[in-house]
């Protein structure tokens, strides 16, 4: 892979803005982005558009609901440990498991938090979960209108590519190294994630398995340019 730091990666741009589909996916996509352009004293907006009420659907009886209040909560305290002002985490409370019937609400929304000195980073719109794709849909658009760079993150696609899979544009990935030091900012973030790092009821492991969780702990992280 190509390789680039913060700098290069944002090129000029005042501020990094994340679109985030469900809690936990900033994190999980460009979690240590985020720690180094803090870290360079840059500006960050996060803007989440579910409040990721659907991750225990598959548990008999949950409530959406407080779930719901319990993972906008821990959005808010992932970017406390980043050090992202309150005031820059945006919730549109968009219905999870369903953004690809809202692509227009989810554009409308956008464009105006956007600013042409923004380089946004989304979900690729190709990722292979359709709330991920859908983000990154719309994040396109979005941008295309309001005259900003776009980056996708790579974050399901991981669960199922192979080497060499065809279905992935492989020369447009760029590598983004962490320092040590944004690797942990990261880790503590993802932390605070409780409720998608625990089992979710006694028969139904974690929405965040092993496999997500090692490659969340990788030294790099991934975007297509």
């Amino acid at each position: 892979f190509a390789q680039a730091g913060v700098a290069t990666l944002l090129g000029d741009a005042e501020r990094l803005v994340v679109v985030a589909p469900h809690p936990d996916d900033e994190i999980l996509g460009c979690g240590g982005l985020l720690a180094l352009q803090l870290a360079r004293g840059g500006q960050v907006l996060v803007i989440g558009l579910t409040d990721g009420e659907h991750s225990h659907s598959a548990v008999a009886g949950f409530d959406s609901g407080a779930l719901a209040v319990q993972r906008a909560a821990e959005r808010l305290e992932d970017a406390r440990r980043l050090g992202v002002d309150g005031d820059d985490v945006v919730s549109l409370h968009l219905p999870d498991a369903a953004l690809a019937a809202h692509a227009d609400a989810m554009v409308a929304k956008l464009e105006p938090l956007l600013r042409p000195t923004d380089r946004v980073v989304s979900t690729w719109r190709l990722d292979g979960h359709p709330d991920h794709d859908a983000c990154g849909a719309a994040a396109a658009r979005a941008c295309a209108a309001a005259g900003c760079g776009h980056l996708e993150a790579l974050v399901w696609m991981w669960n199922w590519a192979h080497p060499g899979d065809a279905r992935v544009p492989w020369h447009r990935i760029v590598r983004l190294p962490l320092s040590p030091q944004a690797q942990s900012i990261k880790q503590h973030a993802l932390a605070a994630h409780a409720s998608q790092l625990n089992a979710r009821s006694a028969e139904i492991g974690p929405v965040l398995g092993d496999d997500i969780r090692a490659g969340a702990e990788r030294p790099h992280e991934y975007f297509l340019k």
